[in-house]
């Protein structure tokens, strides 16, 4: 399968810390899995590829385009985060809106997940799950192609958080998204992962 996701010795460096010449692959429509302990560069990596940091050096390929120097907006990525950064001035409609690729694709991603109830609440009074649930939905009504998921079903209880990674998974294979997702959970990685990595200290290695 061609390679959707291709990191090629890449380098970040942030006060403190330095990605390490990272170097793997993901194919076409499939789901990695990163693990590591905190401070591993888990996040780094992910913004990284979403365009959000600057690469020292190294090159990112997605789709077999180079887009290392490329802004944000041109990589066709959803981000999202572990704090589920919402507007909070916004309506939780809006918010799911904001970037969405129209009309059509918002109301799918509500109904996928089961939003419906949330769309007229402000967003300061969400709780820590339905404002990671937003943060997903927004991410999703953007279509992208490549899916960067930091940790955004932390906040959730178990029963909901397997429950919205089946939906999430889903949705991207069927739309033929590549995903990229940092967890903790080792037995998360090995139930959803098909490509592993491990980050320790701004080094990733693929685990066999």
């Amino acid at each position: 399968a061609q390679a959707m996701i291709a990191i090629e010795q890449l380098c970040v460096r942030v006060p403190g810390f330095t990605l390490d010449r990272a170097t793997f692959t993901v194919p076409q429509g499939r789901v990695a899995v990163v693990t590591g302990p905190t401070g591993a560069g888990k996040t780094t990596l992910l913004e990284t590829i979403a365009g959000v940091r600057t690469a020292s050096s190294g090159r990112v390929l997605l789709d077999g385009r180079d887009v290392t120097h490329l802004p944000p907006e041109q990589r066709q990525v959803g981000l999202v985060y572990q704090q589920a950064w919402l507007f909070p001035h916004l309506a939780v409609a809006a918010n799911v809106a904001y970037g969405a690729r129209d009309h059509g694709t918002v109301r799918t991603v509500i109904e996928l997940l089961r939003i419906a109830p949330l769309l007229e609440k402000p967003v300061p009074s969400l709780s820590g799950g339905e404002r990671q649930l937003v943060a997903i939905a927004r991410a999703l009504a953007r279509l992208p192609r490549t899916l960067l998921l930091d940790e955004p079903f932390a906040a959730m209880d178990s029963a909901l958080r397997s429950d919205v990674r089946r939906t999430v998974l889903d949705w991207a294979a069927g739309s033929g998204a590549t995903t990229l997702m940092v967890t903790h959970d080792t037995g998360e990685a090995e139930a959803t992962g098909m490509v592993q990595l491990r980050m320790s200290s701004g080094v990733v290695s693929v685990v066999p």
